[in-house]
């Protein structure tokens, strides 16, 4: 049986590489709703994927895997129309532990053996406030509801 080449083998793992960016770039972003809230309470993170003028989600295509911070491009300053930067779940969710002093927690009932549907417990860390959301069956339905709810608090 002949060896594979070593160029093919990195060849190989060139495409896995590529393919664990594409599994990236598909991770569940906000809405542009959701994206135009986190701008007024002073998200100013860089990004992989922005909303433009026209409300379509744009992402990074092949190999631009650069972040950028699309909330303040110069071309819509003083315009009614501007992009927002579209982040992901988990970096809302980091940037609300880190800036806002909001932790978002995804815990999942359990009975014994049988394990239920996620929730978020939303923590605020400067007096412990405690609120939960509402069952769902996927971790990003409840983690996209803890959001909700925590910019519903800070609004």
């Amino acid at each position: 049986m002949k060896k594979p080449s070593f160029h093919r083998q990195f060849k190989n793992k060139i495409v896995i590489l590529q393919t664990k960016y594409e599994v990236m770039l598909k991770q569940v972003v906000v809405d542009k709703v959701m994206a135009r809230q986190l701008w007024k309470l002073g998200f100013r993170e860089p990004t992989l994927s922005h909303y433009d003028f026209d409300g379509k989600l744009q992402t990074a295509d092949g190999e631009e895997l650069i972040l950028k911070d699309y909330n303040a491009p110069k071309e819509t300053r003083g315009r009614g129309a501007r992009c927002y930067s579209a982040p992901t779940l988990s970096a809302v969710q980091d940037w609300l532990r880190r800036k806002k002093h909001l932790e978002l927690l995804i815990c999942r009932d359990t009975f014994f053996s049988n394990t239920g549907d996620y929730y978020c417990r939303l923590i605020r860390l400067s007096d412990g406030l405690s609120r939960d959301t509402q069952p769902r069956k996927s971790y990003d339905q409840a983690l996209m509801d803890g959001i909700k709810q925590a910019l519903t608090i800070l609004s």
